[in-house]
């Protein structure tokens, strides 16, 4: 059975498949949980990266960790992309 969370996703991005959505919604628990343990969003990012995430899941995930921001898809395209994570010079550690 979908959780909340995965039908949320479903509801509001057309085309995505229950999987998808399902293992989206799983890490946004998730990450949810961590930053509510006081891990901080770079810690997060790395979490995501580490486990294998692509950066559009990534970027998808932190749309719905940033909350009701009013440029949330780019402000969470930025968190992503510029995390120590994601960075050129991170790659090359």
């Amino acid at each position: 059975m979908p959780s909340p969370t995965a039908e949320e996703l479903r509801a509001s991005i057309g085309g995505l498949s229950p999987e998808l959505a399902q293992r989206a919604a799983d890490r946004i628990d998730e990450c949810r949980a961590l930053l509510a343990a006081g891990i901080d969003m770079d810690a997060v990012q790395q979490h995501l990266k580490d486990e294998g995430v692509p950066i559009v899941i990534a970027v998808l995930i932190t749309t719905r960790l940033i909350g009701d921001h009013p440029g949330k898809l780019k402000a969470a395209r930025e968190i992503v992309e510029c995390s120590p994570a994601r960075t050129h010079s991170a790659a090359l550690r």
